[in-house]
């Protein structure tokens, strides 16, 4: 999960995430939820039908295997959260991702392949590589080994009670210490992860952010709130170090050649910067001189060379060639400012991995400048997703082409594809808005994105040329995170927006905005879906409300959510025949997944046969009708109109992973935006072998009391 305010460092993030992993859900977690763009607009618009219009069904190919993968994944868009890195004694090199799981480069860098086989946790919070080159990973679900080099995993979990391991260490002698969330402490396997013990006599805090071990076989725990702690028996008991620094919150370790530890302060509950220690923990001093940054220091790493690095949360990366004296800010060619861990090769290389799809750095002069290599590293957060048919004259040499593919990213901005996901290109010219939520495409071709505020920028952009340029157009009126996007027939725009902005309308192609609010109580837009007769439905969040519909444009609201039990909605859809589906979200695991209305939002029934995810992202539809759902559990399909669902999430990483938007093509094809994969596309068309039903007239409902 991201954090988009002005929070200073990472692990504030991690708090939120476990806790709301421990509460399965609700409304805090939602509020990340990108709202996607509903069928409304990714199928041609219809007037209502007023006779039954005999139509021949349409066949298509060969309907896929049973057993086959569903999804394979596109080559991109490239980039990951790099929450973890390590080196192996022959110089590859691996990263641990959030939602990817980890990948490696046999060349320093140059390239990365994914290696999750037998992953089935991949959010990888913290690597280590024993003197035998076996490979640790801490994740969400436990810990991982791989015995041969990442081509294999398995789970190693024996003992760990509490699974969720946030760093590691390994001793010479190969025994390896899993640090956890709050809630666990230190554990430690002296058998090469097959079994785990809890060794936390002493350790009053149980939040460990990081462990580092000396040539003495000493242990060091940093706690978030507890200061350090050190261990001189193997992790047996534990004694706190924090002399000059009570209660204070460390991020990160470092020990150098010579024995002096250095400790990466967070300024929730101090201290700032970094501290050091040269008499093996017992007293620590700030070493801040020209550390100019108040943000957390979430990585550190002692180099061959004798360098220290700090890695902040916001502020880049920063040198030491004294020993921690005086510091220096080393931020040419590092494009982005929050790092979160750091390796080093035997040639002194430093290798950065940074937050929000930013991926990995590398710098071959000790920090003096970083090039960029993200080449094969797809693990980005992809939060919305669209397609373009480019309107082609019957007989054109390029009547089959593909469809434009639009993905929005959250942290990396836009990114577009014409070949089908086989590459991927950065869009972002004009785009000062690089976290996106929704996106709407009208009858002109003119593509509107909307996106959250981070950093000053946010609101509505728009593109007129395939996404080649981008203006903001929100004119000073719309000030709040964009999560919903809608366009109707006549070309009126509307904008849902979050924390508090509701919902605003424009009639001239984004140069102006009027908010439309009357009668929309809860003013907390996650989703908007518009009919084939233009009314509009708008899905709310965190106000208990659910489902308001308009059907004057907006100019008055009215609740329509009789029979919606779970009131947080995450995406809204409407297929041919005026049915309109809810995805929702839980709240502590209750409630939550598929509801359905058949009478033009008048009442909803809940339609979660089969579909096993209670949190919703999205909804969409083929031309055969189908409906297509996408989960944090991943994505699930229904051929009778909700009534039944299927799991059609094989192929993707993970299978049961986060996925936030769909988008079908031209060719009935579905392309997913997944949470750490980047996007996925399905191994074949998705109405190949199903009959393409007639619509149905749609009974004009009852006029309201």
């Amino acid at each position: 999960m991201k954090n988009k305010t002005d929070s200073q460092h990472a692990f504030s993030d991690l708090r939120l995430v476990i806790s709301l992993i421990v509460s399965a859900g609700g409304v805090i977690l939602a509020v990340f939820v990108a709202a996607a763009f509903s069928n409304a607009f990714t199928q041609p618009h219809r007037t209502k039908s007023t006779a039954n219009l005999v139509q021949p069904p349409v066949r298509a190919g060969k309907f896929p295997a049973s057993g086959q993968n569903f999804w394979t994944q596109t080559n991109g868009p490239q980039g990951a959260d790099g929450i973890a890195l390590a080196r192996n004694s022959i110089g590859h090199v691996f990263v641990g991702t959030q939602g990817g799981g980890v990948f490696r480069s046999t060349d320093n860098a140059e390239t990365w392949t994914g290696i999750n086989n037998g992953l089935t946790a991949t959010n990888v919070r913290a690597l280590a590589i024993s003197p035998v080159d076996h490979i640790f990973a801490g994740t969400f679900g436990g810990v991982f080994r791989s015995t041969d080099n990442g081509d294999h995993w398995i789970a190693v979990n024996n003992g760990l009670e509490f699974p969720f391991v946030i760093s590691l260490a390994v001793n010479a002698d190969g025994d390896i210490f899993a640090g956890t969330f709050e809630g666990g402490g230190v554990y430690r396997s002296t058998d090469d992860g097959e079994n785990w013990t809890l060794v936390d006599n002493g350790l009053t805090n149980t939040y460990v952010t990081a462990l580092a071990i000396n040539g003495a076989g000493h242990i060091f725990a940093a706690t978030f709130g507890g200061g350090a702690f050190r261990s001189t028996d193997n992790g047996d008991s534990w004694a706190q170090l924090n002399t000059g620094v009570p209660n204070a919150t460390f991020l990160s370790l470092t020990i150098n050649a010579s024995g002096h530890i250095f400790a990466g302060g967070d300024p929730v509950g101090g201290p700032v910067g970094v501290l050091r220690s040269t008499d093996n923990g017992g007293t620590w001093q700030p070493v801040n001189n020209g550390l100019t940054t108040g943000n957390g220091i979430n990585t550190l790493i002692a180099t061959v060379h004798g360098y220290l690095f700090a890695g902040s949360y916001g502020d880049g990366v920063f040198r030491s060639s004294d020993n921690g004296d005086n510091w220096i800010q080393v931020n040419n060619g590092l494009t982005a400012p929050f790092v979160l861990s750091f390796a080093t090769n035997a040639s002194g290389d430093i290798f950065a991995g940074t937050y929000f799809g930013n991926g990995v750095f590398r710098s071959t002069d000790n920090g003096s400048s970083w090039i960029e290599k993200n080449n094969g590293l797809i693990a980005t957060e992809v939060r919305t997703i669209a397609r373009y048919a480019i309107p082609r004259p019957i007989g054109h040499p390029n009547t089959n082409a593909p469809d434009l593919i639009f993905a929005g990213t959250y942290g990396l901005g836009m990114f577009r594809s014409g070949d089908n996901g086989q590459s991927w290109q950065k869009i972002n010219n004009g785009l000062l808005a690089l976290y996106e939520s929704a996106l709407a495409i009208n009858a002109n071709g003119h593509i509107f994105l909307g996106a959250d505020f981070v950093g000053g920028a946010g609101g509505v952009y728009r593109s007129t040329d395939y996404g080649d340029s981008w203006v903001e157009i929100n004119h000073d009126i719309i000030q709040t995170d964009v999560r919903a996007l809608a366009t109707n027939s006549s070309g009126h725009i509307f904008a849902g927006t979050y924390f508090g902005g509701g919902v605003f309308r424009s009639t001239d192609n984004g140069g102006s905005w009027t908010p439309v609010n009357d009668g929309l109580e809860c003013r907390n837009i996650w989703s908007l879906a518009i009919n084939s007769t233009g009314e509009i439905f708008a899905g709310t969040a965190g106000c208990g409300d659910g489902i308001y519909h308009s059907t004057d444009n907006g100019d008055s609201w009215t609740l329509a959510s009789t029979g919606l039990t779970s009131t947080d909605i995450a995406g809204l859809g409407i297929n041919n025949n005026g049915h309109i589906f809810a995805a929702t979200r839980s709240i502590m695991g209750e409630g939550g997944g598929m509801f359905r209305s058949t009478d033009n939002g008048d009442s909803w029934t809940e339609q979660n046969n089969g579909f096993t995810a209670v949190d919703a992202n999205a909804v969409t539809f083929n031309s055969a009708g189908d409906v297509f759902a996408a989960a944090a559990g991943g994505v699930f399909r229904s051929t009778n109109d909700g009534a039944s669902w299927t799991d059609v999430s094989s192929g993707l990483i993970p299978v049961g992973g986060n996925v936030w938007a769909l988008a079908i093509d031209s060719g009935n094809y579905a392309y997913a935006g997944t949470a750490g994969g980047g996007v996925f596309r399905s191994i074949r068309s998705t109405a190949s072998g199903r009959v393409i039903p007639r619509p149905r007239p749609r009974p004009t409902p009852a006029p309201r009391p």
